[in-house]
């Protein structure tokens, strides 16, 4: 006898089907309903996708609602996830844990274990995600991937796996079929779909006469995975209450499922279960179940790309959040209350971008409004974390806005490791004749004099000091106006930039280049895939499969149209505009250091707004040989350290990349692209192609190509950030100095 194992549950999709504040609602509504149903039922089954609407839940809850939950999570009817959200790749390490941890301590205060966690939709995940959850005590992943534009690991899904943590700890995985397949084998009435599955069963099948479709599909399920060499005697699959992401329970399901039983259970049985009971059986079974170690990239973290301006702010907030916490516990401010501002990152990083409808009707007003509610949780966030840093920075001797403030400024480093870089220290357009900075100035470290250049800004100008602050650590400079003495001595950028040519350190001659590069570094590339019948706009995105463009796609890398530049004495400064399709107006601010091994550089461009699917890449070329990337939770190698069958044409990045002692850190777009521009066959980590592959390193910038909850107006201006560092340092230590840079110094006028 064969053992259907049914996972009733509601898959958590913030945005794509109603405004975020309604799903939440009603995801909270789901839970009281799942409740009504086992006190109805005592063998009903509720599987909690993910733990933020329990959250929710618990908040609003009356007291008895709070303990029949409890009663059921207790009895093993109601089963929880570790899972906080369906995440892209955007958290960072610190993050990932404490949201991953959540579930495993309420469970713990029911003295109850929550051992399993369970994901739908997305179809991958940074590697210290593995790590998260097995320091919160879970020890069973339950995948339910997505393979529209994604594929499963291995191959083939229904197969279990050993993931090995980067610390060498285990999770056992299933890698199921997709979350509504229990919805395809018609075991919800009313509720039964054809998604993925194409057979004889017609629309009126599908929408009248689920019993029959489950009649003709399961037995054939079986059938198919015994053919595949399935060794197992049993199968699980997740059905949702309607043929809908965010459903609620359905009763229905166990009628269903007690008719089955009645009419083929000796052949077929159909059982209810839960996630902890599923990898209970599946511990039970003697078979092989094969080790992998790695990476496990999610094919849809692209998404990011498709809200550039909105990913920029998430992660200048992100960053911010762990500076202001690590600020409060350097400088004994005691301990900030960053939960709101963890929640809205939260949001921002679930895997939704948008509405169902935002790439085929972006004029629909509700697309909008959901296309702003999701950027609002970034720039709640973002808000979040300045208010609180501006009060910290109060604390700390920060001066209020007040005419006769001293130009005295505090330099701030709460980290454990040194803090590298330039300090910007502000000073108001009402000041520069006041105080008569017009006419000079120097900046001041007690009786040294140190050297600076001075950058315009809006409405004033910074100072721009280099400093090297220790660890856990402040110093005070100070501007004196009308100072007559240089404001530093005559020096020479470490990097000579060739805007055509070559990049080269200037005090070992070395190349900073790969050298069989295909474009100069931060040479834009744009790519459209032409649309003829506006009324394919969709249509021709669906077809692209794994590429992220047709195959008739138009790519065109941008031309040099003016060099500019400016010697100053912190930095040279070489400005390289180029033309391009796609841009109104594209410049690369390049600023070689002089004392430092370091460039940094500012894209500034105006996007054209174009509805076709298209990308924009910018050419990082650097260094050659071995490629490392920094990932949540793990440093890894693409194509090398990762799971078989996964995803090796690009990366989500926390900190940036390095390569042969060269390392690049993307603070704004973190987007990486190592496999082949052209659209063509994708090859997957493992496959043996990829040994004579080229890496070729670009920021993937932005893109359109989704024909569904991606944003399709791309139009703007923008700024992004990278900076290129170098040494003899180990890839380690070159990746902790890309995540260094991405924290802007605090320059906090004081008020004495």
């Amino acid at each position: 006898m064969k053992t259907l194992y049914l996972l009733h549950h509601s898959h958590t999709d913030v945005g794509y089907t109603e405004e975020q504040h309604r799903i939440e609602r009603w995801q909270v509504d789901f839970v009281r309903q799942a409740l009504h149903l086992q006190r109805e039922r005592p063998e009903f089954r509720w599987v909690c996708e993910t733990f933020w609407p329990v959250e929710r839940f618990l908040e609003q809850a009356t007291a008895d609602e709070r303990t029949a939950f409890a009663d059921s999570v207790r009895a093993g009817r109601l089963s929880l996830s570790a899972s906080y959200l369906n995440f892209n790749e955007l958290l960072d390490e610190d993050l990932l844990g404490r949201l991953t941890a959540r579930a495993a301590a309420y469970g713990r205060s029911l003295g109850v274990t929550v051992d399993s966690a369970m994901t739908a939709d997305i179809n991958g995940y940074s590697w210290g995600f593995s790590q998260a959850l097995f320091d919160a005590g879970v020890r069973h992943l339950f995948t339910c991937i997505h393979t529209h534009h994604g594929m499963y690991p291995l191959g083939r899904q229904q197969a279990p796996f050993s993931w090995e943590t980067p610390r060498g700890d285990r999770l056992l995985v299933w890698s199921g079929e997709h979350y509504h397949f229990g919805n395809e084998l018609g075991l919800v009435p009313g509720a039964c779909a054809s998604y993925l599955t194409k057979d004889e069963c017609d629309a009126e099948m599908i929408h009248h006469d689920a019993w029959g479709v489950a009649e003709i599909r399961i037995p054939r399920y079986f059938a198919q995975l015994a053919d595949a060499g399935y060794p197992y005697d049993f199968a699980p699959v997740m059905a949702s209450g309607l043929r809908n992401d965010n459903a609620p329970p359905n009763g229905a399901i166990l009628d269903q499922v007690e008719r089955w039983n009645r009419a083929h259970g000796d052949e077929v049985r159909i059982e209810m279960t839960t996630l902890s009971a599923f990898f209970a059986r599946l511990h039970e079974e003697a078979h092989e179940i094969p080790v992998h170690r790695g990476d496990w990239p999610d094919w849809w973290s692209d998404g990011v790309g498709s809200s550039p301006g909105p990913t920029r702010i998430f992660r200048s907030a992100q960053r911010g959040l762990s500076f202001l916490e690590r600020l409060h516990d350097a400088f004994s401010l005691g301990e900030p209350d960053t939960e709101p501002v963890v929640r809205d990152l939260a949001l921002y990083a679930e895997h939704t971008f948008g509405h169902s409808d935002a790439m085929g009707s972006p004029w629909y007003p509700l697309v909008h409004e959901i296309a702003a509610r999701k950027r609002a949780f970034a720039i709640s966030a973002l808000e979040g974390v300045r208010r609180r840093m501006d009060a910290a920075h109060v604390a700390l001797g920060g001066a209020h806005l007040r005419a006769g403030r001293p130009l005295r400024y505090k330099l701030l480093n709460p980290l454990d490791e040194p803090l590298r870089g330039v300090a910007r220290l502000a000073v108001g357009h009402f000041e520069w004749r006041e105080l008569g900075l017009d006419r000079g100035a120097a900046v001041r470290d007690g009786d040294a004099t140190l050297p600076f250049d001075v950058e315009q800004v809006p409405r004033g100008a910074d100072y721009c000091v280099f400093v090297d602050l220790p660890p856990r650590s402040a110093r005070v400079l100070e501007i004196v106006p009308g100072a007559n003495e240089p404001h530093g001595s005559e020096t020479h950028p470490r990097a000579s930039i060739d805007p055509e040519g070559d990049w080269r350190d200037t005090a070992t001659g070395k190349s900073l280049l790969d050298p069989e590069r295909s474009h100069a570094p931060f040479q834009p590339v744009y790519e459209v895939t032409p649309v003829a019948d506006r009324t394919r706009i969709c249509a021709v995105r669906g077809a692209m499969g794994l590429n992220r463009k047709g195959p008739d796609a138009r790519r065109t890398a941008g031309s040099p149209r003016g060099v500019e530049a400016l010697s100053g004495r912190v930095t040279t400064t070489t400005e390289i505009e180029y033309e391009c399709p796609g841009l109104g107006w594209y410049v690369a601010v390049v600023s070689a250091y002089h004392d430092e091994p370091r460039i940094d550089v500012a894209l500034r461009m105006h996007k054209h707004s174009v509805w076709e699917p298209e990308n924009l890449y910018v050419a990082l070329p650097f260094g050659a040989g071995e490629l490392w990337l920094s990932k949540a939770g793990a440093q890894v190698r693409p194509r090398v350290d990762q799971i078989p069958g996964t995803l090796t044409d690009y990366y989500c990045l926390q900190a940036g990349f390095t390569r042969g002692g060269i390392a690049v850190a993307c603070p704004d777009a973190p987007l990486l692209q190592v496999g082949p521009l052209a659209h063509g066959p994708r090859r997957l980590a493992g496959d043996p192609a990829l040994l004579d592959e080229p890496v070729r390193p670009y920021g993937w910038l932005m893109n359109n190509f989704w024909e569904t909850n991606f944003d399709a107006d791309l139009g703007g201006f923008y700024e992004f950030r990278y900076t290129v560092l170098w040494g003899d340092d180990d890839a380690a230590t070159l990746l902790g100095r890309c995540r260094a840079v991405g924290f802007e110094i605090p320059a906090v006028r004081l008020d004495t």
